[in-house]
């Protein structure tokens, strides 16, 4: 009984450094490999915001890549295809609106040499008439796959802040 137990909990203390040599061997990058993702994955987010600002959304779209199927979340409703979130957004469009984003945190953290998580908080002014504006905080939560040479979001939650 006593050689099972040693056997047993030898082959548990290899299984767990294996595991752990293999998490720590996931994100081998130097600090520069990782800045220089970091600088690629802003700049494309900053376009995007701009976009979104804009409220320019064929150029959002450009920079999204849907075809993993990730889903899309925003404000507690689930899409399955970003093609649908982009058509109730466009169909929701009103003239005239304008949109102020700031951010309170924004954090890019480099998985891989080809996955990055990017998640921010801040706030959205929304200007729907002169004089007549509302904001609204929010929490987002991005996705970002590199394709081809592209770094594309291939899933986010987007979500309003209590």
């Amino acid at each position: 009984m006593k050689t099972t137990r040693t056997i047993l909990t030898i082959s548990f203390i290899c299984f767990l450094i294996v595991g752990f040599n293999g998490q720590s061997k996931a994100q081998n990058l130097t600090k520069p490999q990782k800045s220089k993702i970091e600088k690629q994955v802003d700049s494309i987010f900053t376009t995007m915001v701009k976009a979104a600002e804009n409220l320019d959304y064929d150029k959002i779209s450009l920079g999204v890549d849907d075809s993993n199927n990730a889903g899309f979340i925003v404000n507690n409703s689930y899409f399955t295809k970003y093609d649908s979130l982009i058509t109730i957004l466009k169909a929701n469009l009103r003239s005239g609106i304008k949109q102020r984003i700031t951010f309170q945190h924004k954090k890019i953290t480099v998985l891989s040499d080809s996955i990055v998580l990017l998640t921010a908080s801040g706030d959205s002014n929304v200007e729907l008439n002169p004089g007549q504006s509302f904001t609204i905080k929010f929490l987002w939560s991005f996705v970002y796959v590199k394709m081809n040479n592209d770094w594309k979001v291939i899933q986010s939650h987007q979500s309003r802040a209590n």
